[in-house]
């Protein structure tokens, strides 16, 4: 049996840059049984509620269900949200609304990693996106990780499994599985990215993320949240002037690439890749302090 996560790790396909973005991530308490391979379906939500979560997504808002612990009860279940700092999505409100008759709000959210084990959607998730959960759920029991595991519906890119998004800094990461997950957690809970299988962080634009995996890799900077400040003009410029949050600045040439990738373990059986483009990152020169 083929997976499409083995033949994307196999081919070294550039990942940052896909982060999947948004103004913030609401989990919702749906037991697994329930997902079936499209998650908000009249399995579990009224037709009220479908629409609410549909409006929220134009809205900037992804919602996404977890499987709830089962040493909880019903009565325990909440809402998990993480939102990007500073900004306020507007189909926020309206969908915490819909949903409060429900399930409560959790009142302070705690640092989380959400892994995707959703394998009705893809078997890469069930395999791999289970055990990188196992894993992180063993590293979190026994004290060596702040970063408690839900089991998460589909992130995005089931190629990418096993796929998890560290809260709060919002770093998704492809092939969990692939990395030491230890080592992974010390440098988020120390406020740094681990740029082998970096897809961005999910709170800003395919760009930046492309520049903060590009810089971290290179060592000129690494820091998994703090502010990055683009300037590209024109907006198809082959470069890319970078202010950091502690007023370092760079100049980072970026690069076009051709891409060819299986997007599930379906199209790899039926030998259809897809193909695109991607900026990726080539490059940077370190400039004076911003004045």
């Amino acid at each position: 049996m083929s997976f499409c996560s083995r033949a994307d790790l196999l081919s070294g396909t550039p990942a940052a840059g896909t982060g999947v973005r948004a103004e913030a991530y609401v989990f919702l308490p749906v037991p697994k049984r329930l997902w079936r391979a499209q998650e908000m379906n009249p399995g579990w939500a009224s037709t009220e509620e479908l629409a609410a979560i549909a409006a929220a997504r134009r809205g900037g808002v992804v919602t996404r269900l977890y499987n709830p612990p089962k040493a909880q009860t019903p009565h325990d279940h909440a809402i998990l949200l993480h939102a990007a700092p500073g900004r306020t999505a507007p189909g926020l409100q309206p969908l915490l609304d819909a949903l409060a008759h429900r399930w409560k709000l959790e009142p302070n959210p705690a640092p989380r990693l959400a892994i995707c084990t959703h394998g009705t959607r893809d078997r890469c998730c069930a395999k791999w996106g289970f055990a990188a959960y196992s894993a992180a759920l063993k590293l979190f029991q026994a004290g060596g990780s702040p970063f408690e595991p839900i089991e998460s519906s589909h992130l995005g890119g089931d190629r990418f499994a096993a796929t998890g998004i560290f809260f709060p800094s919002g770093s998704m990461y492809a092939h969990l599985d692939s990395l030491d997950l230890a080592a992974l957690t010390a440098s988020e809970a120390a406020g740094r990215i681990e740029p082998a299988h970096y897809r961005g962080r999910v709170f800003e634009a395919p760009l930046a993320q492309v520049v903060r995996a590009g810089l971290a890799r290179e060592g000129l900077l690494n820091d998994a949240s703090a502010p990055l400040r683009l300037r590209r003009d024109p907006p198809d410029a082959p470069r890319v002037t970078v202010t950091a949050a502690n007023g370092r600045r760079f100049e980072v040439d970026l690069a076009q690439v051709e891409v060819s990738f299986f997007a599930s373990c379906d199209k790899l059986a039926e030998h259809k890749p897809a193909a695109g483009r991607r900026t990726v990152y080539a490059g940077a020169r370190v400039l004076d302090a911003a004045g």
